[in-house]
């Protein structure tokens, strides 16, 4: 099981991809694997399964909002009891005993498979919550690290004067320098442009960074996206790679 967020969808046609947490690869899903509230929406968590298809390409094969509904999915079947028939040939009593005997067997089983149910929930929900609580702490640490970093380079890297933003204009320059960047684990991993907005180019030309947003606790929808090494063109996106301008970078 993996998790991410909607990074874009298309509602005409559909289909989206899901920005994965610490990978750098994102993943296709269509809305036949997906079981989410409507409206479906850019920055959502999600949970999901995914598999590659005869092209290497990553698609989603289920695609749920809780990691818990996809464990349900995968629970194993509980073996069910039933009970023989009593000799009738038996004596009254003893036939008696034993439809009794076989009547407490089904519920004590019952008993015993419910109770078995409710652990293996319990235990589940254990470690999913804390392992969201240890990875939203290392998050939260690694973003605080991250940004003190950024302010304490702040005065080094600003360029004012190419675009007026002083976030683009902050990013711009943390990428011609070599960072620290916000997202270290996403910044500077290779943009697929798989939408196909951008000229088409060998896979590993083009390179994305985020460009933090005011007042939002996630990554947001602005990203530059660069291409060759060491950059030559600059481009920038403020809604999730639907549209680019082309930025003039000296």
């Amino acid at each position: 099981m993996q998790s991410g967020k909607i990074k874009h969808w298309n509602e005409d046609k559909g289909y989206g991809f899901i920005d994965v947490d610490n990978q750098s690869e994102d993943v296709f899903f269509h809305i036949s694997k997906a079981r989410l509230a409507k409206p479906i929406t850019v920055g959502q968590s999600v949970y999901f399964n995914s598999a590659r298809n005869d092209k290497n390409q990553l698609r989603a094969t289920e695609v749920t909002s809780s990691s818990l509904s996809l464990d349900q999915d995968n629970a194993l079947d509980v073996p069910s009891y039933t009970p023989t028939n009593a000799n009738r040939n038996s004596h009254h009593r003893t036939r008696n005993s034993n439809r009794s005997s076989q009547n407490s067997r089904p519920n004590k089983r019952s008993l015993g498979s419910t109770l078995f149910s409710l652990i293996a929930i319990i235990a589940v929900a254990f470690y999913f919550f804390g392992d969201l609580n240890s990875t939203l702490f290392a998050d939260s640490i690694e973003s605080t690290t991250v940004s003190q970093d950024v302010n304490n380079n702040t005065s080094q890297v600003a360029r004012a004067g190419i675009t007026g933003d002083a976030q683009v204009d902050n990013t711009i320059a943390l990428i011609q320098q070599g960072g620290p960047f916000p997202y270290p684990n996403k910044d500077g991993t290779t943009f697929y442009n798989r939408e196909g907005r951008l000229p088409a180019q060998s896979q590993g030309y083009y390179r994305e960074y985020t460009v933090p947003t005011p007042g939002v606790s996630h990554r947001g929808a602005r990203r530059i996206v660069t291409g060759g090494n060491p950059p030559t063109v600059y481009y920038l996106t403020i809604n999730h790679y639907d549209s680019f301008q082309r930025l003039q970078v000296p």
